[in-house]
């Protein structure tokens, strides 16, 4: 938790520095601060919390920053869609061609984190310190919309101290229902398993950062593309489960994630034809 909020601050404050004033990377710059806040600005954060009970992988980005640019609605969910299937054929390829080796070893020879050599609890802070940083950059437009474009370094580090929190809330919660999809994906329990996976997604997110592209990406779309390479490689390698099982796991994934962004449409529409 406490190197989840290091990595936390370090990317914000350092992203603040490089924009000048803006912690959001440069993100919101096609997503102008409304002259009035009006309760219809509450809705899509609200909507957010009840998909994301019902254990929807919804797409942050693509309902909450369409609600300040309706007109950027298509080029969020297009982005998003390219990065989920972008990460799907490279987590493919990777696990397919390289990792499953790997992963094979860790299903014959399971080991409790006690259990690990060293090098591999390092590569673990590692790999998660890379890929929240990574993480964070895509989705520092969600957190800082509601706020000015500029921000003071003090109002930056209360912000961070309130991202904090709830990062700690969330972990006390164990990760909420969205966490159940996440569990039910092969060897994913394992530290080794998850470090590796860690370091695969922070890339691929990454490779997006480079792009520098002034639209945000879904990083739940790139995610759910990405489990479901790995998954589809480890089924064909190394047998993790029967092809069928495979496919209505990752089937169901995906209509719920298909529902988040019809939902997520219909309340940009809705909140559009109510405020013109």
């Amino acid at each position: 938790m406490i190197w989840i909020c290091l990595a936390t601050t370090f990317i914000l404050i350092f992203g603040w520095f490089k924009y000048g004033d803006d912690p959001a990377w440069g993100l919101l710059s096609q997503f102008p601060l409304p002259g009035n806040f009006t309760f219809y600005y509450l809705i899509p954060p609200l909507t957010v919390a009840a998909l994301t009970w019902w254990a929807a992988p919804i797409g942050t980005s693509i309902l909450v920053l369409a609600a300040f640019s309706p007109i950027q609605t298509s080029a969020l969910i297009t982005t998003s869609i390219f990065g989920g299937v972008f990460a799907l054929m490279a987590s493919a390829v990777v696990y397919g061609v390289a990792l499953w080796i790997l992963e094979r070893r860790f299903v014959v020879n399971p080991q409790d984190s006690h259990q690990l050599p060293r090098r591999w609890l390092i590569l673990q802070w590692l790999s998660t310190a890379w890929l929240w940083c990574q993480w964070m950059i895509q989705n520092a437009a969600s957190f800082y919309v509601y706020l000015p474009r500029k921000l003071s370094f003090f109002e930056l580090l209360i912000s961070i101290f309130v991202i904090c929190c709830s990062i700690a809330l969330i972990f006390a919660w164990g990760g909420g229902p969205v966490q159940k999809i996440i569990r039910r994906k092969a060897n994913i329990h394992y530290i080794r398993s998850a470090t590796l996976c860690d370091l695969v997604f922070g890339t691929i997110l990454f490779t997006r950062a480079l792009s520098f592209s002034v639209i945000p990406m879904s990083t739940t779309w790139v995610f759910l593309g990405l489990l479901a390479g790995r998954e589809l490689a480890l089924v064909v390698r190394i047998k993790v489960s029967t092809p069928l099982a495979a496919f209505n796991q990752l089937a169901k994934d995906f209509f719920k994630a298909f529902v988040g962004v019809l939902v997520s449409v219909g309340v940009v529409s809705v909140r559009h034809y109510l405020t013109t």
